[in-house]
Formats: structure tokens, C-alpha cells, sequence
């Protein structure tokens, strides 16, 4: 039964509003028609209502917005809106329209099924004694009961403003919520990488994510138009961008002065000399610096709707990323730490062992594209550049006299030189450092067999270490196509044969292929890094490979 159906009604049909002035809000700072308006929803079966109440709020604004006014004229037709408008902010509720509770219903509805209790809903009615006050809020979630006749227009004016007051602070705690979690999800990354581009591409999108208010369309997708930034890593005042999003996508390996002019610009710049943070004009610039020099430079900007930059999110989002910034530089400091000491005794092998020169310069350069090749994953391809200099680092408890022997060696001298794997192994395994760790795994193994025949160990197939499969090839290829005390270097042809000869025996089949597969690549190596005199004409010989022979020590 409607209103306008029950005894009385009449006087009820239309909302009558006094001639009051409307009080007016202070502009905001950015555009008002940039800005999203508010979902109202007026629910009543009079089509009266609906008119006056759009009347009344046509010209309504709050912290600069409008409202967009939605219709229904039952329960079930404001089911089928909410439904396709599940961003409502505030509901104008009838509470008789096709059935006398059919607004006490649509609450339920509401609040239970849909499980929205964001929505704030004012409850009105033309006869209260039909829904008496107090049971009515005692029973149902709702947020304000007023009689039909007592909303002037001052009256609708403060009720709409206050549940849309609510409704905003609901959505900010909410906000909040959501985005702490989402900077905990963002954070744990944080800490499992190095500062490369993928790196700084997943810090800038979930910067973009967090920066950007949730209900600004586009703000969260993948395109981020909402929103543009850049990361960008360097010495000094040299910062080259690692990752761009927006209106900077696409300027990877650009340097940021030469990209970002405006007054943004200035404002990277001034972030850059005093290594901190600045918001400005809905766009937000961090500058981070680490140990000698290093700083790695953000920025975001908000381009559409006149959005604001969720500045808590960001700074306590920007705190963690700073931590993984000097973290990872105190990581990488440590990984070049060892990498100077192996490199230093791979000097001092050097020193000991005549005629090497280059040689484990050479391994170490070979085993690196040997692992890219083979499809080892770029921390092992990394890892075996540095550790497969190491191989011979055992030699150095060898003496001299073995060590540089021109001739050939006897029975018991050969035993002496085969303990520098044992001995290069104990140099290296006290540590618990992972690049010294593998190249204590390549001292010990890179004279294993595949077939179980090599030493000290006797280890067979994949129970060899990849690195130390890897450095066998790579070491006795330079090995024989060198000159050494003890002989002339052999031909590129019988140094073929040696590793054909050797697949499936001596070494990994699969890995032998793959090194014959890209031969004249390994040849670059031997050419740019030579010995003295350096080998002539490598290249002119690739083509035709033949001949056998075994690799001395």
C-alpha cells in the first residue's frame, strides 16, 4: 500500500520544503568537474518525491563534488540498481511502497546479502506510526529515521551532508585498512631482490597502487591513466631510468633531466642534491641515497580527476623501500667483497702457475655464457662467473717445481698435482658465503667425470655439480688451446675432437653440444683475452674440426 493509498495520505503526497536559503561550501582546490560526483539513491513509489528531491539537490556539492541522483520506485527495482550501482554512497528510503514493509526489507537486503555496510540509509516516511521510530532503529542498520514533512530543504541539505560526511570517513578507514594490507603484500618483494629494473618496476607499480585513491577509475589497473612515474637509479647526478609508467613510459635508459623539464623537474632536481622527499601539486618525488654515491630517484604524478596522493600510504610504503635500498647495497657490497677475494686469488694462482695469464679470466667469462646457455638462472650464471676463476685456486699448495714442470710428469708427481682439488676445497668451504661456497663446490668437482672415472670423488653424471660440469668443459677447452710450459697449443680441430671424444665420458653430453653449438662464440672469448703471444686465425678454423687428443694437467 502506498502512501498516497493509506487513510490521511493526502496530506503526505509531496514533500513540502520551507523557503530557506542554502548555506554554500567553500570551493575546493582542483576542478569540480574533475571530480567523481556521489551516488544518491531515492527510493519511494511517489514520483513526487523523486522530483523534488532532485530539485532541491541539483546544484548540491560536497568537498567538491556533485551528486549523481539514481531512481527506484520499489524494493525490487532498487535491488536491480544497487546492484548495477554498488558504489552508492547514500540512500533515501521509503519504507511503504509495494508492500508496507518492503523498505524494512530492502535494509535487510542491503546489509545482510549484500553485505554492504558502508552505505549510509535514511530512512523517511510519510506516516511514522506505521514504522515507529524506536523499534525501527533499534531493529534495522539504519543510520537517520525523518518524517516526510519535517526535511525542508536545510533539513535534506544537513541530513545528505552528514551521511555523506560518515559515508566518506567509513570509506577513508576502510581505505586504510586496505591499504596497510596492501603495503605489507607490497613489502615482501621488497626484500628479495636487487636493484635492477624488474626491481624498480614492481616498486613503481605498487607505488602507483598505493599513491592513487581507490575509487578513482583507472587509478589500480594495469595502465595505471590515472597516474604517471618513474624510477630511475644512478651515481651523483647521472640518474638514468630504470622503469616508466604513464605519460613516461617508454623513456628506459633516458637520463631524468633530459625527460622531466616542468616544475616537476625542479622539484627532482632539489629532491636529487638533498636526497629527500617532496609533495607537491598532486605529484610526489623521493630521492633515496646510498653508500658512495648511489641514489635511486621516484616520482609520481597524478594526472586525471583531481585526484590526491595518499601521502600516509606513501610514506610508510617509501620508509620500507629505503630499507631495501641500503639492505640490498649492504648486500651487494658484501657480494663484491667476495668477489675481490676470489678475484685476488685468482691472481695469486696466477702468479704461480707460469704461462696461465689470462686462463681463469677466460674460464670464468666461458662458464658465464655456458650457464646463460644452457638456461641456468641468472643468480647462477652470475654465481659461476666469479667462482669458476677459482677452479685451480688448490695449486697454490702445489710445489713449484710439479707445478711448472716442462716435461712430463711421473706417476707419483701427477698424484701430488691431483690433491689441489682436495686442497682448493678447503680453502674455499670454511665459508658460509654463497659465492665462495660454489667456488669451493667448483674447486673440488671440476675434475669429475661424467662417467665416474675423474677425481677426487669419483662422481658420476648430474651428481657432479652443474658448476663443476660446466667449468670441466670450459677449463680443458682453454686449456689445449693454449700454450703452456709443457706444450705447444693444438688445433682448433683437435680440440673439437678432445670434446666429442670426451662427450658422454668425461663430460656432460648435453652441455658439450650446447658448447660446440656456439663455438665461435667461445672463440670470441679466447681472441679478446688472450695470452702472449695470442692465438691467430681461431675463427678461419671453427668451420672444420677434427683430430683427437686428452688434456694434461
Amino acid at each position: 500500500m502506498s502512501d498516497r493509498e493509506r487513510p490521511g495520505g493526502d496530506e503526505d503526497k509531496m514533500l513540502v520544503f520551507a523557503a530557506e536559503e542554502q548555506g554554500g561550501l567553500e570551493s575546493p582546490e582542483f576542478d569540480l568537474a574533475a571530480a567523481s560526483p556521489y551516488s544518491l539513491l531515492i527510493v519511494d513509489d511517489e514520483q513526487e518525491v523523486h522530483t523534488m528531491t532532485r530539485l532541491v539537490l541539483k546544484n548540491y556539492q560536497f568537498e567538491g563534488r556533485g551528486l549523481h541522483l539514481l531512481s527506484a520506485y520499489s524494493g525490487v527495482g532498487a535491488r536491480q540498481v544497487l546492484r548495477d550501482h554498488p558504489g552508492v554512497a547514500v540512500i533515501l528510503l521509503d519504507v511503504v511502497m509495494e508492500r508496507e514493509d518492503s523498505g524494512l526489507k530492502l535494509v535487510r537486503y542491503i546489509r545482510e546479502e549484500l553485505g554492504n555496510h558502508m552505505v549510509r540509509i535514511i530512512l523517511r516516511t510519510g506516516q511514522p506510526g506505521q514504522a515507529p521510530e524506536m523499534e525501527v532503529v533499534a531493529q534495522y542498520d539504519i543510520n537517520d529515521y525523518k518524517a516526510k514533512t519535517e526535511l525542508t530543504a536545510q533539513k535534506l541539505f544537513t541530513t545528505v551532508t552528514s551521511a555523506l560526511r560518515s559515508w566518506r570517513d567509513l570509506q577513508t578507514i576502510a581505505r586504510s585498512r586496505r591499504g596497510l594490507r596492501r603495503v605489507i603484500d607490497a613489502s615482501g618483494p621488497l626484500f628479495a631482490g636487487h636493484a635492477s629494473p624488474p626491481f624498480c618496476q614492481g616498486v613503481l607499480d605498487n607505488l602507483l597502487n598505493l599513491a592513487g585513491p581507490e575509487d578513482i577509475p583507472g587509478s589500480l589497473d594495469s595502465s595505471h591513466r590515472a597516474m604517471s612515474g618513474l624510477v630511475a637509479l644512478g651515481m651523483g647526478d647521472e640518474l638514468v631510468i630504470q622503469a616508466g609508467r604513464g605519460q613516461y613510459a617508454g623513456y628506459e635508459g633516458r637520463l631524468v633531466d633530459t625527460v622531466v623539464r616542468d616544475t616537476a623537474g625542479h622539484m627532482v632536481s632539489r629532491a636529487g642534491r638533498m636526497g629527500c622527499e617532496f609533495f607537491f601539486n598532486n605529484s610526489f618525488v623521493s630521492c633515496i641515497k646510498g653508500d658512495e654515491g648511489k641514489r635511486i630517484l621516484f616520482l609520481v604524478r597524478g594526472e586525471k580527476y583531481g585526484i590526491s596522493l595518499d601521502k600516509d600510504l606513501i610514506r610508510i610504503y617509501m620508509a620500507k623501500v629505503a630499507l631495501a635500498f641500503h639492505n640490498m647495497n649492504l648486500n651487494q657490497e658484501m657480494i663484491e667483497t667476495q668477489k675481490e677475494i676470489i678475484h685476488t686469488l685468482g691472481e695469486v694462482v696466477e702468479t704461480r702457475s707460469k704461462e696461465t695469464a689470462n686462463h681463469v679470466l677466460r674460464v670464468g667469462m666461458m662458464a658465464q655464457l655456458l650457464a646463460a646457455k644452457a638456461g641456468l638462472s641468472d643468480e647462477d650464471v652470475q654465481t659461476i662467473r666469479v667462482a669458476a676463476p677459482m677452479h685451480d685456486v688448490g695449486k697454490v699448495g702445489i710445489p713449484d717445481a710439479i707445478l711448472n714442470k716442462p716435461g712430463k710428469l711421473t706417476a707419483e708427481e701427477y698424484e701430488v698435482i691431483k690433491t689441489h682439488a682436495i686442497i682448493g676445497h678447503e680453502i674455499l668451504a670454511k665459508s658460509s658465503r654463497r659465492i665462495i661456497k660454489a667456488a669451493a663446490v667448483v674447486a673440488h668437482q671440476h675434475h669429475e667425470h661424467w662417467n665416474g672415472e675423474g677425481y677426487p670423488q669419483g662422481l658420476q653424471r648430474k651428481a657432479i655439480h652443474v658448476f663443476g660440469r660446466i667449468t670441466a668443459i670450459v677449463d680443458v677447452f682453454d686449456a689445449v688451446i693454449n700454450k703452456r710450459c709443457y706444450r705447444e697449443p693444438k688445433e682448433l680441430a683437435e680440440v673439437v675432437k678432445i670434446l666429442r671424444t670426451g662427450r658422454d665420458t668425461h663430460f656432460d653430453p648435453e652441455l658439450v653440444d650446447i658448447f660446440l653449438a656456439h663455438l665461435t662464440e667461445f672463440l670470441s672469448i679466447v681472441q679478446a683475452y688472450p695470452d702472449h703471444p695470442p692465438r691467430r686465425g681461431l675463427q678461419q678454423q671453427a668451420q672444420a674440426c677434427g683430430g683427437t687428443g686428452l688434456q694434461r694437467e
